[in-house]
């Protein structure tokens, strides 16, 4: 393999440039560059262009905008030692930590093809309301807990339930505080509410980066936020500002900030590797013409998507597309499980990962339902499993049937 010096010559009005790029014997093939007749080829690419030999005037080829003249200068070969001397100058390569997922079991791997979230980047669980994203979260959480790795709750949308939780599998302790009669939830795990907007929210997963870099925190941090698109910017909270001071605000703090010190966490010289996972609700963006589709969007702008490492959906992109589950007896029903979609929609981690997953979502976690005879023994067993626990719900003694509401 050979490499080559090519030169390259821009004026634009009376402003002249001089460009210069290594090009190896494989690209230059690619490009389609075999001598002077197909210099407009290496241009074209070199300048993101579109020329075209009928672009030609006195040695120079005019640019798509018809405002700059450009030129191929030709190359030089750049002999292996040099080059090697210039690589060693000019090339770094940071090394990470190789990946890592939370796990949320088999039912969240065999739809989605991934274990869970991504261990040292921003991952989105972004989808309509009651498609299972908290649920995800929590279990989430409950991996966490088994790792050793801490989990931070920063909940802004106030539905919050500890004994939901415990009833996923999160490791809480409960407390009566002998003189108030109010319950108190402690664990390994730290949890706050008390934010009114984003500016609080980042200050917050900075303070406590922080605090573990001085060494008062030797955990790796699982940041869960619950979710993104219910809390304004200290603009908008103060009555001055709106949707875009909204999302201006997450793209400076959390594009421009908090994304690096995330991200940052991968590279094998860091002691610890923090996560932050969020849910966020979308908006639907209706199409421009009668024959394309609708497309889900996320809450807060662009830059919580273009942040976003790993990305799952769950529900539908126009609504949320669930089956709800009821169990029944007598005339007695209680909202059993929930069948939603789900589906990787973006994986910047290894760019694995399935469009059309399916799973049954219950209040212990989630259950296999890609397709229905898998479905129906993963509800038999959690039934059977969990029977106390749903004979409580209805009152009743005895079985009780399970039905899907259409």
């Amino acid at each position: 393999m050979k490499y080559w010096l090519c030169e390259f010559h821009e004026q634009n009005g009376e402003a002249e440039y001089k460009h210069r790029h290594i090009y190896n014997d494989k690209q230059l093939d690619d490009i389609g560059h075999e001598g002077d007749d197909h210099d407009y080829r290496i241009l074209n690419h070199f300048f993101f262009e579109n020329i075209t030999k009928d672009d030609e005037d006195g040695g120079g080829y005019w640019t798509g905008d018809g405002c700059r003249i450009v030129r191929f200068d030709g190359m030089t070969e750049v002999k292996k030692k040099d080059f090697k001397s210039i690589k060693s100058k000019f090339s770094k390569q940071a090394k990470f930590k190789s990946d890592k997922f939370f796990d949320l079991g088999d039912a969240f791997l065999d739809a989605t093809g991934l274990p869970g979230p991504s261990m040292g980047h921003i991952n989105m669980f972004l989808g309509h309301s009651d498609t299972g994203k908290t649920t995800a979260l929590v279990k989430t959480a409950v991996d966490a807990q088994k790792k050793g790795v801490l989990p931070v709750f920063v909940i802004t949308e106030q539905k919050w339930d500890f004994p939901h939780a415990k009833l996923m599998g999160l490791d809480i302790e409960e407390t009566v505080d002998e003189e108030t009669g109010e319950i108190e939830y402690d664990g390994f795990f730290l949890f706050n509410n008390e934010f009114q907007y984003i500016e609080q929210i980042t200050d917050y997963i900075n303070e406590l980066i922080d605090a573990q870099k001085k060494g008062e925190l030797e955990y790796d941090l699982l940041f869960l936020w619950d979710s993104v698109g219910s809390v304004p910017c200290k603009m908008t909270f103060d009555g001055k500002g709106g949707k875009q001071h909204n999302a201006s605000t997450l793209a400076d703090k959390i594009g421009m900030g908090l994304n690096q010190r995330i991200s940052g966490s991968r590279r094998v010289d860091s002691e610890y590797t923090n996560t932050l996972v969020i849910v966020n609700q979308p908006w639907v963006e209706l199409p421009d013409n009668p024959f394309s589709q609708p497309k889900i969007k996320a809450k807060g702008g662009e830059s919580i998507w273009l942040n976003s490492t790993l990305v799952f959906r769950f529900g539908n992109q126009k609504n949320a597309g669930t089956n709800p589950i009821s169990a029944v007896k007598d005339k007695r029903k209680v909202k059993f499980a929930t069948r939603t979609k789900i589906s990787i929609m973006k994986n910047h981690v290894n760019g694995l990962g399935y469009e059309d997953g399916r799973i049954i979502v219950t209040a212990h976690g989630f259950l296999s339902g890609k397709d229905s005879t898998e479905e129906k023994k993963s509800l038999e067993e959690y039934k059977k499993e969990h029977a106390e626990f749903w004979k409580d719900q209805l009152g009743i003694e005895g079985d009780f049937d399970i039905k899907e509401e259409v």
